[in-house]
């Protein structure tokens, strides 16, 4: 493998590849998730079908004048939870069965951008060969963020104690820049920290699916990627795109899903929704996931897009 180090892309460069990706691929993609998405959705509306009545509950325990009515909004709102056992094996499904998604998914889209084909059933047949080795690599970022997460608790635990001993000796203006900066400085340290262990996953899951069958060295070339000179903040900028994108994308669907099942009284419209817009964003965020693992392996290790065989995904 040759070790030229090229231009890496820059974020509106990804940006524009993985949407012109996803607009090319949408049809594929889209069903490649819905295969999996809609039956969650469907059975999440059988399971809990009240919960789509969230936001109007939240908006009447916001409002209820006495604490009697409080409570008896409460307890109306545990009940549309549903069980609480039903609930964690659903959770516990919906994990195990979006791995094989995810697998079916990026699969897809590499084959796609690297110029191959490959169907709707190969897809799942690599991410079904893969389901294995991708829970082996999301368990092994679990204890990598927990390993990160420890040194952070650790200083917010100094941090609350300084704040804490410097308020006891009546040093206000201390205590409020203490509080102030060092709060800003752990929480920048929180972001940055599992911004970067967050979007290393999802190299290692593009590096177990598309390169190699063992999760361990998927972990490490994953890592070495992430960590690679020049590589740090890329890696933290693509993990706050992924988060953001996910996460401030899903606020749409839910509030227009909460809105449209108050406005007609139909729960169900409210998973119609929320799921189409679970499917767009998955869709646009393994997109760019793809777009910016390989232009990471191109760039970087000098693997040429162009000559390079197809990944497993085509098998």
């Amino acid at each position: 493998m040759q070790t030229t180090e090229l231009r890496p892309y820059g974020a509106g460069e990804l940006l524009d590849r993985a949407v012109t990706l996803f607009v090319r691929q949408f049809v594929p993609i889209v069903v490649v998730l819905a295969v999996v998405i809609v039956p969650l959705a469907m059975l999440q509306a059988y399971i809990s079908p009240e919960s789509a009545r969230i936001f109007s509950d939240l908006s009447q325990l916001l409002t209820a004048g006495s604490p009697a009515a409080q409570r008896e909004v409460a307890d109306s709102m545990a009940l549309h939870t549903g069980n609480a056992g039903t609930v964690v094996a659903f959770v516990m499904l919906e994990l195990l069965v979006r791995l094989l998604m995810w697998g079916a998914v990026i699969s897809l889209i590499a084959s796609a951008y690297l110029g191959a084909r490959s169907s709707i059933a190969q897809a799942y047949r690599v991410g079904l060969r893969r389901w294995l080795p991708q829970l082996v690599v999301a368990f092994a970022f679990v204890v990598i963020g927990v390993l990160v997460g420890i040194p952070l608790f650790i200083a917010y635990f100094v941090l609350i104690l300084t704040v804490v001993a410097t308020a006891a000796l009546k040093l206000l203006a201390v205590t409020f820049a203490v509080a102030i900066a060092g709060g800003l400085v752990v929480l920048a340290a929180f972001v940055i920290a599992f911004a970067w262990v967050f979007m290393a996953y999802e190299l290692a899951t593009f590096a177990v699916i598309t390169e190699t069958s063992n999760p361990i060295e998927a972990v490490g070339t994953a890592v070495r990627r992430g960590l690679a000179r020049g590589m740090r903040w890329r890696t933290v900028v693509g993990g706050l795109v992924v988060l953001l994108v996910s996460q401030a994308g899903a606020i749409p669907a839910v509030a227009v899903g909460a809105l449209a099942s108050a406005a007609t009284h139909v729960d169900v419209l409210y998973f119609a929704v929320v799921g189409a817009g679970t499917v767009l964003l998955e869709g646009l965020v393994a997109t760019f996931v793809v777009v910016y693992a390989v232009d990471v392996r191109v760039r970087r290790e000098g693997w040429d897009i162009i000559a390079a065989e197809p990944p497993p995904t085509s098998a």
